[in-house]
């Protein structure tokens, strides 16, 4: 994903532990100094500083030169630089986007480092699955953020409501309870949904077992027509007509905010980010203890829908003639010790389902909601193309059509089935 908005929390400094060691620096390695490039709004000077002193112990005479970056016009920034003879070391990189850069042949190919790896076995498939190209590693899991539902307590007491859905017939069926019991209320979603806002659309696809896109015979293929996929579709089409405003149809969760909706009264629930959760105690003081929130129900209680999870991997430059230092860094960023400093100084979520157990959240349960959501994500196909469906709003587009109301989902599908063959399999 391009871009998160994740708010921080309180600052703390610790020194973060790590494995060294597996590449060796190449002889044209000469400045002892290490280019880092990260994301601006992600890691703070706490998080990496910790990364570097932990570094320089095993690097001793070493810098670290940590970068900021804008997201407007990275991607091309970073394929210029890995195209260089002397790019960073090692660049931050939308977990989406990975494949884009893997193709253009800039990335070291981290397979035969994975073990080495603190926790990659247990690494989020939202993080590490669009990692993967070709069947080799080209990144490492950085930081996590995922969207969940959240719901007005209070709301759901005066509507009889005593516990979340467990399944998403229950949700349709709380969803109609509400919009009974608020029907003076103009203008009143049960669940503000805009159309638009595809990264909270597209777990109803994948609660059926629905896919984007698939591969066959070595391409990428539009997968909105499978059984799974329309059935998810339909569930979205329902969900988005009968419980959020039409005003919804056509807009997405900025204009207007979904947050401030909910803040205002206008709805029972919508899904978002924990960026959010803050945004609606400020609009609205009243709101505070009456905040709830819950994973999306699939089809079967016990099983959630899956989640998209935006966020973040590490790369290394292929050209960097600083391999091992690099190698030893990344290790350090995606280990226990730091995925939990930076868990708890800005919130994110870690990129390891068994370290995402070890974070305390007993105080916060509503942001240990988005955690625990993190362990059952899915992820967009991890294909250069990709980053033109993103840029192209394609994904978008689909839903804000579905979301118009009684179109025909199987046409859509299959309309957007042909732009995906298109886009995903580009050169």
């Amino acid at each position: 994903m391009k871009r998160r908005l994740i708010a921080p929390t309180a600052l703390a400094l610790a020194v973060a532990t790590g494995m060294s060691g597996g590449l060796t620096a190449t002889a044209s390695a000469s400045s002892n100094t290490l280019t880092v490039w990260l994301m601006t709004g992600d890691s703070q000077p706490s998080v990496y500083t910790a990364v570097n002193t932990a570094f320089q112990k095993e690097y001793p005479g070493w810098t670290v030169n940590i970068e900021v970056q804008q997201w407007s016009g990275i991607s091309a920034k970073i394929i210029s630089g890995l195209a260089s003879s002397s790019p960073p070391d090692v660049m931050e990189l939308g977990n989406t986007d990975v494949a884009e850069f893997a193709a253009s042949g800039g990335l070291t190919n981290l397979t035969p480092y994975k073990s080495q790896f603190q926790n990659s076995s247990q690494w989020l498939s939202g993080l590490e699955g669009p990692a993967e190209y070709k069947g080799g590693l080209y990144a490492v899991p950085e930081l996590a953020g995922d969207r969940v539902v959240v719901y007005n307590k209070q709301m759901f007491r005066q509507a009889g409501i005593t516990k979340p859905p467990a399944t998403l017939d229950q949700l349709v069926a709380d969803g109609a309870a509400l919009k009974n019991r608020f029907s003076n209320v103009k203008d009143f979603s049960s669940l503000y949904l805009p159309g638009e806002e595809w990264y909270a659309a597209v777990p109803f696809l994948w609660a059926y077992g629905g896919q984007i896109a698939v591969q066959q015979g070595g391409k990428w293929v539009g997968a909105l027509e499978s059984k799974a996929s329309l059935a998810g579709l339909h569930e979205f089409q329902v969900v988005q007509n009968d419980m959020s405003t039409p005003a919804s149809r056509s807009t997405n969760e900025v204009t207007p905010s979904d947050a401030e909706v909910f803040a205002s009264g206008k709805a029972a629930m919508f899904i978002d980010g924990t960026w959010t959760l803050g945004q609606i105690r400020a609009d609205n003081k009243k709101m505070a203890g009456k905040i709830g929130t819950f994973i999306l129900p699939g089809l079967v209680p016990g099983k959630p829908a899956p989640v998209f999870l935006g966020g973040s991997d590490l790369g290394i430059a292929k050209n960097s003639p600083n391999q091992a230092q690099a190698l030893a860094w990344v290790k350090l960023y995606a280990g226990t010790a730091n995925q939990l400093l930076q868990a708890k100084d800005i919130g994110f979520i870690p990129n390891a389902t068994n370290v995402i157990g070890q974070v305390n959240l007993t105080a916060n349960p509503n942001i240990a909601t988005y955690f625990k959501a993190a362990s059952v994500s899915n992820f967009t196909p991890p294909v250069p193309g990709w980053a033109t469906v993103e840029a192209d709003n394609v994904m978008q587009n689909l839903f804000a059509q579905l979301a118009k109301g009684h179109q025909n989902v199987e046409a859509v599908a299959q309309a957007y089935d042909r732009k995906l063959d298109a886009l995903l399999n580009a050169q």
